[in-house]
């Protein structure tokens, strides 16, 4: 069926994943960007770039989809089990963390050091994930099946598709979120300024 409020909600949530990333890093250096708690953790800058790979992934289903040019295959039509995988990355990609999984090859973020413009590239990329899901408010969102672009036997519907990517964004821009918050993120230079003169003023009260 067709769920106008639902999407709203969606759009909703999108947004508020695009305002958390501009008031937590607008003001991030390139050397914080890139910082890693530990080897085997991502940084903030891997956080985002894991995010733009994996919701530009679903951009060309989106596109035949709101352009009306999408046909479901064999097993979009008939597959018995899109509700359970549906149900099962629901539960697996909440926004609070119950389990870390390790993201599939396909949708792992870049290695190399990352510009300062990967800010402004994923606030980007979330606008045309935003704008495709808009277009949708008439689309059957449970009889419109597609299929995992890492694994082609999934399939699940466009409505457990928004439900389970919208809590994905907010479940890295979290993690994201948490990497500034360690004890040994690096500070900025008007960070380091701003303690330097907090010293400075509580000594000299003293």
């Amino acid at each position: 069926m067709t769920d106008k409020i639902f999407i709203q909600t969606i759009l909703q949530k999108g947004k508020e994943a695009k305002d958390k990333v501009s008031l937590e890093f607008s003001d991030i250096s390139l050397e914080q960007l890139n910082w890693k708690p530990s080897h085997a953790s991502w940084s903030i800058a891997q956080c985002l770039d894991h995010l733009i790979v994996s919701d530009s992934s679903y951009f060309p289903d989106l596109k035949k989809i709101t352009e009306g040019t999408y046909e479901m295959n064999f097993w979009e039509k008939y597959s018995p089990f899109s509700s359970v995988f549906g149900r099962i990355l629901k539960d697996q990609l909440q926004e609070q963390v119950k389990k870390k999984r390790i993201a599939p090859r396909k949708i792992q973020p870049s290695t190399s050091e990352m510009k300062i413009d990967i800010i402004e590239r994923y606030k980007k990329n979330l606008d045309i994930f935003l704008q495709y899901i808009s277009k949708c408010e008439n689309i059957d969102l449970d009889k419109t099946i597609i299929t995992s672009p890492l694994i082609q036997i999934i399939t699940y519907s466009l409505r457990d598709a928004f439900s389970f990517l919208i809590q994905h964004e907010h479940r890295h821009i979290n993690q994201a979120i948490s990497v500034r918050a360690n004890e040994n993120f690096p500070k900025n230079n008007s960070q380091l300024r701003a303690v330097v003169l907090s010293f400075n003023y509580s000594n000299r009260i003293i």
